[in-house]
């Protein structure tokens, strides 16, 4: 399997994008090979700006996701942030409308 279809799997399937402050040495040491290696990978293969973006939209996914469940109406926007993957409010309002062009709110 391809390094980046590696990557893939364990960000997206195993859901690790939910793990906040997530770096690229966490993916490398999750997978067992060097960083710069999964960093090339990601620039070659995953089309988003870098790393953090591409984290970021998935985390903004799963918030979207659980902001339109009506069993978690009732869920702060704080809530949603920390259960999407982002460690405060403020990164993950600016994530949220930099790809949504709203706010969470």
């Amino acid at each position: 399997m391809l390094l980046a279809a590696q990557i893939s799997q364990l960000i997206e399937n195993e859901s690790l994008f939910l793990q906040a402050n997530l770096k690229v040495a966490d993916v490398a040491r999750h997978l067992d090979v060097p960083e710069y290696r999964v960093s090339r990978a990601l620039k070659a293969h995953i089309s988003n700006k870098n790393f953090n973006q591409y984290i970021n939209g998935l985390r903004i996914a799963h918030a979207k996701e659980l902001l339109a469940d009506t069993t978690k109406q009732d869920w702060s926007v704080l809530v949603i942030s920390l259960e999407s993957g982002f460690a405060s409010v403020g990164p993950f309002s600016r994530a949220f409308k930099s790809e949504t062009g709203i706010t969470p709110n």
